[in-house]
């Protein structure tokens, strides 16, 4: 318990020097850390927890063999997971138009735990963030679920922080619209 918290007071910097030292510890620290956060964003993105745990893996594995190069880590972690969850996005449009011309189902039906778990509300509120735009939905999640600061918002995005406050307001009005259309 005393090393979990002396390495929780380590900034990201020194957990990766030592780290890069071969302390094993270390890199557990950071997984500690940043694991969470990335696979809630993940989840919320792509609505679908195992995929967002393959993002969260690859991420991480992504930083065993590259790292990052310059920058914050945190910042560089969520770019990484980001990118891995738009790409899967893409690929999932694809594989879904193509189903869809064979008339199979695009999605499975949740399973009986799922539909349990989810309350109706949290339901409504998933699928008005699905529904969303996939740049306005990343932004919305990055800003308000991971509680970034919208200079590291657009860095990950590649966005001005004037388009990220848009797209933030943007997404707002359209969860507001949806989500009192159903009530």
């Amino acid at each position: 318990m005393v090393a979990a918290h002396l390495t929780a007071a380590e900034s990201d910097p020194q957990l990766l020097a030592r780290w890069a030292i071969g302390d094993e510890g270390a890199f557990d620290a950071l997984y500690e850390r940043y694991a969470g956060r990335l696979s809630g964003y993940c989840t919320r993105m792509l609505g679908r927890h195992e995929e967002a745990e393959d993002v969260v893996t690859d991420t991480f594995l992504r930083l065993v063999e590259r790292g990052p190069r310059s920058g914050e880590l945190r910042a560089w972690l969520f770019t990484v997971a980001h990118r891995a969850c738009v790409d899967r996005l893409r690929r999932r449009s694809r594989r879904d138009r193509l189903l869809g011309l064979f008339g199979w189902p695009l999605r499975a039906p949740p399973t009986p735990e799922e539909h349990l778990l989810e309350g109706e509300q949290d339901r409504r509120a998933a699928a008005a963030i699905e529904a969303l735009p996939v740049a306005h939905r990343a932004a919305l999640l990055l800003s308000t679920v991971q509680d970034l600061p919208a200079a590291e918002v657009g860095a990950i995005l590649g966005l001005t922080d004037q388009q990220v406050r848009s797209q933030i307001s943007y997404a707002r009005k359209q969860l507001r619209t949806t989500l009192d259309a159903v009530r």
